[in-house]
């Protein structure tokens, strides 16, 4: 694959976030909301680790992205997916009950745990943590594996060492 993930990962993994009404409701705070929501990325929703260096208003935002983990062998190397999801302490309580950050990531996990949108066979949760990126936010890490081709089937050719070179 020669590291597409880097690229097709975050672009699947946008479109999941940005297509999902629960998702976007929770994030943009707003009941009538527009889905899928294109306007959240780059916003609020980061195909990177960001963290903003000053913040005017409460808000939530989510960050993602790709790492691999180990390379097996020549056939198989293991993606890691990282999302970090985090919201001001003013948000934090929803009004049906609940905490905002554990109910994205729970919306989140219910799109991709077991996804076979993510390498082959089927995506894994593998770790879920809590972190605090700014003063007055508070969030959730969540780490996904997958496991993906090395290697893609198309290898050029090999010079011919026995035939000389033409000058």
């Amino acid at each position: 694959m020669y590291l597409d993930e880097f690229f097709d990962y975050k672009n699947q993994l946008m479109k999941d976030i940005c297509c999902d009404e629960e998702i976007v409701r929770l994030v943009t705070n707003k009941e009538d909301r527009d889905v899928p929501n294109h306007t959240l990325a780059y916003s609020q929703v980061f195909p990177y680790e960001y963290v903003p260096d000053t913040v005017d208003d409460a808000q939530t935002i989510i960050c993602f992205d790709v790492d691999i983990a180990d390379v097996e062998n020549k056939t198989f190397y293991l993606p890691v997916l990282y999302i970090w999801i985090f919201t001001h302490t003013s948000l934090l309580k929803l009004k049906e009950g609940g905490v905002r950050i554990d109910k994205i990531a729970s919306a989140i996990d219910k799109n991709l745990n077991g996804s076979r949108y993510y390498g082959l066979g089927e995506l894994e949760l593998k770790n879920v943590t809590r972190f605090s990126p700014i003063q007055d936010y508070y969030g959730r890490v969540l780490t996904y594996q997958a496991r993906d081709f090395n290697r893609s089937g198309y290898r050029p050719p090999a010079p011919n060492r026995k035939t000389p070179r033409v000058k």
